[in-house]
């Protein structure tokens, strides 16, 4: 029986197991990573305002799963309350003292900053609306503890200001109607008349 030979064996395993590669020679192309909205920021966490008109800016940021920012993704904002302070694109209007939450919202995403409006000037405690046109001007009003509001129609229309609770008008087009405020916070009104005719009276 003739032997056999080690080298020749060698090669052959090589041959039949060697590389490892595809069989085109290449190597199998990296998937991109899509960019998903994972968290999402505002620029302040608290802002304090002195006086009714005053504004602050908030800037949203929302980043994808690297921590790349996005400026593409739709940002919704909102107050907890708008008799304290209003906010549109980020931008923040004092309205009367006190306290609200802002909230940045894309998707399924939220976050929020802290709003304090602390007037150095007291209130007045009087106030005056006028009543005519379909609006309230000023539609939001503040005043002192105590104090009172008085709402005067012109026009020809009938209007009433109804409140949720405590004394509210009778519809009339002419005349006032007087009310005076004895516990701090913010009260609603409205015209059951025309609907979207509203207004706030901050007691402070």
């Amino acid at each position: 029986m003739k032997g056999f030979h080690p080298i020749a064996v060698l090669l052959f395993g090589l041959t039949a197991c060697g590389g490892g590669t595809s069989p085109s020679g290449g190597t199998t192309p990296t998937q991109p990573v899509v960019p998903v909205p994972t968290s999402i920021t505002i620029s302040l966490s608290s802002v304090t305002l002195t006086s009714p008109g005053e504004v602050a800016s908030l800037t949203a940021t929302v980043k994808d799963q690297s921590g790349a920012p996005m400026s593409s993704q739709t940002v919704t904002w909102t107050s907890s309350d708008e008799g304290v302070a209003t906010v549109s694109s980020g931008t923040v209007t004092a309205v009367a003292n006190g306290s609200a939450t802002v909230t940045a919202t894309s998707g399924s995403l939220s976050a929020q900053a802290s709003v304090k409006v602390e007037s150095s000037s007291p209130p007045p405690s009087t106030a005056n609306v006028t009543v005519n046109d379909n609006v309230f001007n000023p539609s939001a009003t503040t005043i002192a503890l105590g104090g009172q509001v008085t709402w005067t129609w012109s026009g020809s229309q009938q209007h009433n200001v109804t409140f949720q609770s405590g004394e509210s008008s009778v519809t009339q087009t002419s005349g006032t109607f007087s009310r005076t405020f004895s516990a701090a916070g913010s009260f609603s009104y409205q015209c059951t008349v025309h609907s979207g005719m509203q207004g706030s009276v901050s007691v402070d």
